[in-house]
This record gives C-alpha cells, sequence and structure tokens, in this order.
C-alpha cells in the first residue's frame, strides 16, 4: 500500500469492478429479453406482458435477471445522493416485481402456461424476507444521510425509500391479500418512474459537464416519456390490442438498457482519486 492511498494495483481492482458492475446490469437485461423472445418463439406467439412469462418456461430467467438487476441497482453507487437513492428505489421496487407473480398472460390462444408449483403463486414468504432486508439497508442509509448533513434533497430521496420499503412492510402485516394483489403492478409503474426520473434528473446535472451527453439524456428521457404516452393512447384508442404492455415495458427496457450504456461510456475512463492519508 503506497503511504499516499490505494496503490495502482488497488484502483485498477476498484475501477475494473466498477465497470463489470455496469456492465452486468446490461448483461442482464439481455439475459432477461432473449428468454422472452425464446419463449415466445417456441410458443409461436407473445404474451400480453414480461411479467407474464413468469408463468412460462422463463420463469427462471425472468425471476433471476430481476433479482440480480435489483440488487445490483441496490449495491451501486449513484454520481450523487439523489441519483443514488432513486436507483435504491428502483432497485427495492425490481425486487419487488420479481418476487410477486400477476395472474397468468393471455395473448396466445390454446394453453401455453408452463406447470409452476402453487408455492411460487405465494409471495408472501419472499416479501417478508425482502422487507426485513430493505428496512435494515434504507434505515441505515437514512440515518447516514441525517448525520452525514447530507442536501434537504438528498434527505427527502434516502425518506422517500425508506417509505416505499415501510409501506410494503405495513400492507404485508395489515392487509397481505391486497399486497399480492396489487404489489407487481404497483411496484413495476413506480420502477418506471424511478428510472425516468434517474435519466431525466442526468439530463440537468450533466449541462455542468458536457452539453453533448446532456442531449442524449433528455433525448432518452423524452423517447421513455413519450413511448408511455403514445402507448397509452392507443391502448385507450385501439381496443383489439391486447399488447400495449409488453410493447411499453419492452421499450422502458431497451431505453433504459441504452442510457446505462451511454453513462457507461461516458463514465468509464473515470480514475479512482488517491485517498490522502497522512503518514507518521
Amino acid at each position: 500500500m503506497e503511504l499516499g492511498g490505494m496503490s495502482t494495483a488497488e484502483r485498477r481492482a476498484v475501477r475494473s469492478t466498477y465497470r463489470s458492475l455496469r456492465l452486468g446490469v446490461v448483461l442482464l437485461l439481455v439475459l432477461l429479453v432473449t428468454a422472452v423472445a425464446v419463449e415466445a418463439s417456441r410458443a409461436g406467439c407473445w404474451l400480453d406482458s414480461l411479467s407474464a412469462y413468469y408463468w412460462t418456461g422463463a420463469h427462471d430467467a425472468v425471476v433471476g435477471a430481476l433479482c440480480a438487476v435489483g440488487t445490483l441497482l441496490v449495491v451501486y453507487t449513484g454520481t450523487d445522493d439523489v441519483e443514488d437513492a432513486l436507483l435504491d428505489i428502483a432497485g427495492f421496487l425490481a425486487l419487488v416485481v420479481a418476487l410477486t407473480p400477476t395472474e397468468p398472460g393471455s395473448g396466445c390462444p390454446g394453453d401455453v402456461v408452463a406447470d409452476v408449483p402453487a408455492a411460487l403463486a405465494d409471495a408472501r414468504t419472499s416479501l417478508t424476507a425482502l422487507v426485513v432486508a430493505g428496512l435494515l439497508a434504507t434505515g441505515a442509509r437514512t440515518f447516514v444521510a441525517v448525520r452525514s448533513g447530507g442536501s434537504t434533497p438528498a434527505t427527502l430521496a434516502r425518506g422517500a425509500g425508506a417509505l416505499v420499503v415501510l409501506a410494503v412492510a405495513v400492507t404485508l402485516v395489515a392487509a397481505p391479500d391486497v399486497l399480492l394483489r396489487s404489489a407487481h403492478d404497483t411496484a413495476a409503474v413506480l420502477l418506471f418512474v424511478a428510472v425516468v426520473a434517474v435519466v431525466v434528473r442526468n439530463a440537468f446535472a450533466a449541462r455542468a459537464v458536457s452539453s453533448r451527453w446532456a442531449l442524449a439524456y433528455a433525448l432518452l428521457g423524452a423517447t421513455m416519456l413519450l413511448t408511455l404516452s403514445v402507448v397509452v393512447a392507443l391502448n385507450a384508442t385501439v381496443e383489439t390490442w391486447a399488447h400495449a404492455v409488453l410493447v411499453v415495458e419492452a421499450l422502458l427496457v431497451g431505453l433504459f438498457a441504452a442510457f446505462w450504456v451511454l453513462q457507461t461510456i461516458e463514465h468509464w475512463g473515470a480514475e479512482v482519486a488517491r485517498s490522502r492519508v497522512t503518514p507518521r
């Protein structure tokens, strides 16, 4: 160890770990989409949402990928406290989506639903474990944010994350049946809201660094919002369209992956600063 801080090898290892973590998110999204596409190809048709593939041969890939992405988003440290808090919220919600199955999907003729064990339809055990871990994590991070004198937006963002976990915990105890019926859809919507917020925030934050990156993030954020608006409008006007949710989810997953790749490229060459240690 160098007296001035980390050695060159240690800084290289930290930077490599950071890059691998970011690339891992993209690869997991590719895994998710590929599993769904392969299952749809085998069935010869598409179900009405990505989540509906929980009940098909893509079950393990869907749940595994969502859990892994959620974990990586929580573990990853954002460029500032607000972005970090939003990513924590998105990660927790991705875990809720993964662990609370929706109803078996429609959109395909005949019976294409796999024989998934009935126990997997009851998410109470998994949600209980998730809530315990989530309360410990958000409680600790909120406490640190308050004690460290962080900015008001950062403290509010951390508090919002704690409230999301607390809301799931309270509902799980007070009205578990309501939670099991509504948790998946509610978490999925809030997940995309958090993701769009991260992209839009980067568009504003990047203006102080590079107008090129700011424009790229702004275009992605605007495209996400436009996608939501267009698909919602089409779903309301075209009554025979059964795949609106699938299209929204697929496009937003793709756009988020594009944002994550762009942000990875932007920060790829970032150096790990040497910590200043006063030699004795």
